[in-house]
């Protein structure tokens, strides 16, 4: 039997997230609406604290996989509850076998990647254990345990459907908070995230060009992004490369994405605001771009952010950090 990816993710979002966490104590085990259930293994209520590490770009946090070690990504560019690995050395050690066919679409301009998913996971933190979580593998031909060096595969759903979730970058921390006992008490700006149809979420975001005219609309949000910002073009803004610009490629879940690289007058997102930024122009094949949005953010711009992800009441919330006026690498 094939399984399309896209059907699933929808059958996932289209679900009714009910929450019923409850107040949990050591070894209570709880289904919070997120794919599986949890179970937290300290004594405190509010907040379950996992340490990261950057490897490439990327954040990497280490677990074991059914008792194995492991490293994987986070990502949320688009909500999906199974965790994907990438056909590193981990899938054969954990002895996971096709249960149905299925495919993983992203960015880049050839075929979706062929995968398959196989039986469920237990994902052991320090403090927390998740169960029953969804797994898709790709196979090693497809070529991800070599693209991403260091990680075994990304979650997803695993955090964002079960807790708020906070990233420090400074202390390179994902901090886990309980959705029914958080409230947000900073001085960041909130912004509301909205729901695209194509399983992507967008906050409000303002553009000003070189010759002085200036977008305001949204953006998408993909925590794996590896740009600050990339720009939609061929859509209803029919924004144009300026002068200047160069050529580049990058390489996504679906092969490679033809590009261009060049300078911005400023870009604004909730109180801040970037002088001079260098961006990424690109269309619907090269990244998941909401044909009417003004392009994706990723993570070189939330890294200068205390950063909290609230699915559950659809806010993002960003304050500054340290690294606020250091220029984007």
């Amino acid at each position: 039997m094939k399984t399309g990816f896209a059907f699933m993710l929808a059958a996932a979002l289209a679900s009714t997230i009910i929450l019923s966490a409850q107040i949990m104590g050591d070894n209570d085990i709880v289904n919070a609406g997120g794919p599986g259930f949890y179970r937290i293994l300290n004594d405190n209520i509010y907040t379950v604290k996992i340490p990261f590490h950057f490897h490439d770009g990327k954040p990497l946090m280490e677990l074991e996989i059914n008792g194995s070690p492991a490293t994987l990504m986070i990502d949320n560019g688009v909500l999906w509850d199974q965790v994907w690995l990438f056909g590193s050395p981990l899938v054969d050690e954990l002895k996971l076998r096709p249960v149905e066919e299925s495919m993983i679409g992203g960015v880049g301009e050839g075929d979706p990647t062929q995968a398959y998913t196989s039986s469920n996971l237990t994902l052991r933190f320090p403090d927390i254990i998740f169960y029953e979580q969804p797994v898709l593998v790709s196979p090693p031909a497809a070529g991800f345990a070599a693209m991403f060096p260091g990680a075994d595969g990304q979650l997803c759903n695993t955090f964002f459907k079960h807790f708020i979730v906070e990233f420090n970058f400074i202390n390179n921390t994902v901090v886990l908070h309980n959705p029914d006992l958080y409230q947000y008490q900073g001085n960041g700006s909130r912004l509301p995230m909205v729901a695209n149809a194509s399983g992507t979420y967008c906050i409000p975001f303002g553009i000003t060009m070189p010759d002085g005219r200036t977008y305001d609309d949204r953006v998408d949000i993909d925590l794996g992004g590896i740009y600050p910002l990339k720009i939609a073009l061929n859509n209803r803004h029919n924004i144009q490369l300026p002068s200047g610009v160069q050529e580049t490629l990058s390489y996504g879940v679906q092969g490679r994405a033809s590009e261009y690289r060049g300078k911005i007058k400023s870009m604004t997102i909730g109180d801040y605001e970037f002088a001079d930024p260098t961006v990424i122009f690109g269309d619907e094949r090269t990244s998941r771009i909401h044909p009417d949005n003004l392009g994706v953010i990723g993570l070189p711009l939330f890294r200068k952010f205390n950063v909290i992800f609230d699915y559950f009441n659809n806010a993002l919330y960003i304050e500054p950090n340290g690294d606020l006026d250091t220029p984007f690498e």
